[in-house]
């Protein structure tokens, strides 16, 4: 018999309860390296398909995609969230790496997500036109689209970050379960909150079809447990006298 549980939902009605803060803790690390992981594999993909397209791409696309990688890798690795656990990926670079991640982050903050001093991406002059049919006042700009360089940066990043983060899920995932194993009593609540396969995949092409599937979408982050919960209404072996 296949079933799943929430166990976010479970943590959430749980919240009141200061004997479950430990599983609640551990629900949410887990949760949060697995949202980190998320960003990164966007992160990679965002990267495969510039370096597919380095000598043939239009130029909005290249901006988008060089925007979207540099703003999502640094909300995995820098960006200090609310809603999730620090991750801690900067553990995963050699010194030269940190150095490399920090111009990343400076691409975001100074030229990306907010107006900065260009760094050479762009350049804006504004000008006084003398004319014979009268002067004026005018502007120009220049401004870069993507860089290969940084695309190699993110490549080098992402190959050290991935698995030292997918080991964090493996980590945080075998918490949630000792924590289960030390309070059984949890399992009477999580028993009531099954997770609702179809109502979370309802507007995922193939998802429904695809979350039991030896490719399925949780395959590749299913952390074997230790712990089992009980069906109640289960009818139990008799013990023999």
């Amino acid at each position: 018999m296949r079933r799943v549980f929430d166990l976010t939902s479970a943590a959430a009605v749980l919240a009141a309860n200061p004997k479950a803060e430990p599983f609640i803790k551990a629900v949410r690390k887990f949760q949060s390296a697995v949202s980190v992981s998320t960003d990164l594999a966007e992160v990679k993909k965002s990267v495969e398909e510039l370096q597919k397209m380095r000598e043939d791409v239009d130029g909005h696309i290249a901006r988008a995609l060089l925007t979207h990688a540099v703003v999502v890798y640094c909300r995995a690795s820098h960006t200090k969230a609310i809603e999730r656990y620090d991750v801690g990926v900067i553990g995963a670079y050699s010194p030269q790496q940190r150095e490399a991640h920090n111009l990343i982050v400076n691409l975001r903050d100074k030229v990306l997500a907010h107006f900065g001093p260009g760094g050479g991406w762009y350049d804006e002059r504004v000008l006084y036109l003398e004319q014979d049919h009268g002067d004026a006042i005018t502007a120009v700009h220049h401004r870069v689209n993507s860089d290969s360089m940084v695309f190699d940066i993110l490549e080098n990043l992402l190959e050290a970050a991935i698995p030292y983060v997918k080991d964090k899920e493996v980590d945080r995932a075998k918490e949630i379960d000792a924590e289960l194993t030390k309070a059984p009593e949890l399992f009477k609540l999580i028993d009531r909150i099954p997770f609702d396969v179809q109502e979370f995949y309802k507007d995922v092409p193939g998802g429904i079809e695809n979350f039991w599937g030896p490719k399925g979408f949780v395959t590749e982050r299913t952390v074997k447990s230790t712990t089992k919960i009980e069906d109640p209404n289960r009818e139990k072996p008799k013990r023999r006298r």
